[in-house]
């Protein structure tokens, strides 16, 4: 019962946050929604017991992207964010899309039978470490040999000649 009561108001919290992100005029304020969504997602994942999932989720997304995105907001022209419209003029044919996807949802999980179960929580940091430095080593290298190679590329073609 109280982890009901948490889940829906969690829940509560994500959809005010993310109806929030992309009602706000203000694109900072908007940036500080999208942070308050991110986190209400990684509490749920911390809720599933996919403890791994919640900690990505915080450091790539809260912690990364929404800080680059809160850094471009922050160093872009404040008179330039004024002379253009925040508002699309098409939000009527937007909301109509939105309810006729909410509807297709809702006839989606009218048709599917949930069945309760219980299920153990255990973490999943552990196995998932094990088996990305275990079997999977040499993918993770590969990987990772990707990215840094991507780096490099980025800083090279960055540079002022």
């Amino acid at each position: 019962m109280v982890t009901e009561i948490i889940f829906y108001s969690i829940s509560f919290l994500l959809l005010l946050c993310a109806i929030q992100v992309v009602t706000v005029r203000s694109v900072f304020s908007s940036a500080l929604y999208l942070a308050g969504a991110l986190s209400m997602v990684a509490a749920l994942f911390v809720l599933l017991g996919a403890d791994f999932l919640a900690a990505v989720q915080i450091l790539l997304y809260v912690g990364g992207i929404l800080v680059l995105l809160v850094f471009a907001v922050m160093l872009s022209s404040v008179q330039q964010a004024k002379l253009y419209a925040q508002v699309n003029e098409q939000w009527v044919p937007s909301l109509i899309v939105c309810l006729g996807l909410f509807l297709l949802i809702g006839i989606g999980l009218k048709r599917v039978s949930f069945v309760e179960g219980t299920v153990l929580h255990a973490p999943t940091t552990k196995g998932l470490g094990t088996l990305l430095l275990g079997g999977m080593i040499l993918p993770f290298e590969v990987v990772s040999l990707i990215l840094l190679a991507s780096l490099v590329g980025a800083i090279l073609f960055s540079r002022k000649t």
